[in-house]
């Protein structure tokens, strides 16, 4: 691209995975060939090599831009009641999901798709893991504060929302959104949460 040719590197490393998913999106992991991701951020097959010295490479930060995308949901509350927190996330996605420029939902399900040989699905079970962690963290953040029961299994849960997210993407990528709605989808979320919902008034046993 023309006046890009000296971009700093952090720029031009997240152009070249920002195209790099629009492809696979598009075409799976095996359309997103470093020509055509070079040709699509309009750099040389050399300059690609410059910052990537693999396709894997570039897959791998692919990869992690859709999770930090998903990250980014599970960050996006404000709130401090970890119970309205997660109704809070899961909304969230169900927003991002439905809206007409989401791209990663379908980038993810070729990532999970892609053939042994290309080496992600080892780093796709650490990211999964990962976000199962940071409900987790988030329910365990509730018992402590009262608004979530003790006896609650927070990895338990935390499989649960997912597992409602995952539905909620699988319902979008077939075209059966109109089954598995948004207020079907907030009604399981709505479930989900009163299933560990305290009735006992707050208190905050988070350790000072």
């Amino acid at each position: 691209m023309r006046g890009q040719e000296h971009l700093p590197a952090q720029v031009r490393m997240r152009q070249i995975t920002e195209a790099t998913l629009d492809l696979v999106a598009e075409g799976g992991v095996r359309g997103a060939t470093v020509s055509r991701i070079a040709a699509k951020v309009g750099v040389s097959m050399p300059a690609l090599y410059a910052h990537f010295p693999s396709k894997r490479d570039i897959l791998l930060a692919t990869l992690d831009l859709v999770f930090e995308r998903i990250r980014d949901i599970h960050r996006s509350s404000p709130q401090t009641n970890a119970l309205e927190r997660l109704r809070e996330i899961g909304r969230a996605h169900t927003r991002l999901v439905n809206s007409p420029t989401n791209d990663f939902v379908a980038a993810l399900f070729e990532f999970i798709a892609a053939p042994p040989s290309e080496g992600l699905r080892e780093a796709l079970g650490a990211s999964h893991l990962e976000l199962v962690n940071d409900f987790a963290a988030i329910v365990r953040e509730g018992q402590q504060q009262g608004t979530i029961v003790a006896q609650a299994d927070p990895e338990q849960i935390a499989w649960l929302i997912v597992s409602r997210h995952w539905t909620e993407d699988v319902a979008q990528l077939t075209g059966t959104s109109d089954r598995w709605d948004e207020a079907r989808s907030n009604q399981m979320l709505d479930f989900i949460l009163a299933s560990i919902a305290s009735s006992e008034p707050q208190v905050d046993r988070t350790p000072s």
